[in-house]
């Protein structure tokens, strides 16, 4: 199925007006015609130039055309601006895809939760973290609390 571009003859006149204002007095007479027959045929077909990294490849787009080599940098400088436009019109086109919104679980389809199963540990058997020596507990250090300024002691300990 084809997809949809609004204003396919406006568009091709606006690459047309560029390549008659910007490349024509730039370019020579045979670089000009062939840059312009190309990116008029990418508007008519609706395709990308081609892409390097997600910017036009001037390398393929000069040998396509045919462009000299004092054209090619003519073309890559003034040119630039017609080819990210013609990529901008095509991504236009294109329906925003829309995101699947999330379907709740009904709760008889979820999974019943259940408690995880406790071990009582043996007499005489080792700890859960195969270390032999015993917990015990750590001595914890005295917590200080801020005391109002007016008053002479300034740091309480509390253990």
């Amino acid at each position: 199925m084809s997809r949809f571009y609004p204003s396919l003859p406006l568009f091709q006149r606006k690459i047309e007006t560029f390549c008659e204002v910007r490349l024509q007095p730039a370019l020579n007479s045979a670089d000009y015609e062939n840059l312009r027959s190309y990116m008029l045929g990418l508007v008519m077909r609706q395709a990308l130039p081609p892409l390097h990294g997600g910017r036009p490849n001037w390398k393929e787009i000069g040998a396509t055309c045919r462009l000299s080599a004092e054209g090619q940098k003519i073309a890559r400088r003034e040119g630039r601006h017609a080819f990210e436009a013609i990529m901008r019109w095509l991504n236009s086109g294109k329906k925003p895809k829309e995101k699947a919104a999330a379907q709740p679980v009904p709760a008889a389809a979820k999974a019943p939760v259940r408690p995880a199963a406790t071990v009582t540990p043996l007499r005489g058997s080792m700890p859960a973290n195969g270390n032999n020596r015993s917990v015990e507990p750590r001595p914890t250090a005295p917590i200080f609390v801020r005391v109002p300024v007016n008053t002479q002691q300034k740091r309480v300990a509390r253990g």
